[in-house]
């Protein structure tokens, strides 16, 4: 893709805001078929495993407000360029059911939506270069825990909570998921539907 066109900086630009509202994530399955918007839209249709995108299931996972953020840092070597996606959250409180929870993610290989607060929804752990062409799974661009610190602080007035780090090493920029995401918060699952 050659530069056509250049950058414009409105007013909509000018008022965004920062920081992240919901994040869902799921383990990568063997039969995904992830769908990729027309050449020069860098998004994402829609991410299926089985005959429908309802069978698909996202998890949601809350967290301390104002404390999520996406981070991207990219680096080029040799002539291909890598993106090191992160993405962190707080959980506040420790307790067993959130130790578990983590202990769980160890070893996934993952991949996450954040939907950012200018309502846009930013899909990490998948990636269309370099892809294997048959086994949308095997790509090895996944979202994976990286490590995570916390604890219940020394004095009463600390904050006890752990904050979590994943990353994915991909080899393109996050796409924008432009289909349905339907987040039920009581059930603390999410669907996604093509666009």
């Amino acid at each position: 893709m050659a530069i056509d066109t250049g950058l414009a900086i409105g007013c909509a630009d000018l008022q965004a805001t920062g920081g992240i509202s919901q994040i869902i994530l799921r383990s990568w399955a063997s039969t995904d078929a992830i769908t990729y918007g027309a050449t020069g839209t860098h998004s994402i249709t829609n991410i299926q495993t089985g005959a429908t995108p309802a069978d698909t299931t996202w998890y949601v996972y809350e967290f301390k407000n104002e404390t999520p953020a996406l981070t991207i840092n990219a680096t080029k070597e040799n002539g291909s360029t890598a993106f090191e996606c992160g993405l962190s959250f707080n959980l506040p409180k420790i307790e067993l059911a959130k130790f578990s929870e983590l202990q769980g993610m160890l070893n996934e290989c993952m991949m996450g939506m954040a939907l950012d607060t200018n309502g846009k929804w930013w899909v990490l752990g998948v990636s269309e270069k370099y892809a294997n062409e048959d086994v949308a799974s095997r790509s090895q661009t996944f979202l994976n825990l990286s490590g995570f610190e916390g604890g219940t602080g020394a004095a009463y007035s600390d904050e006890s909570g752990i904050t979590v780090n994943l990353m994915a090493r991909q080899f393109e920029l996050p796409r924008e998921y432009v289909g349905d995401v339907d987040v039920d918060t009581s059930a603390l699952t999410a669907t996604v539907g093509a666009a």
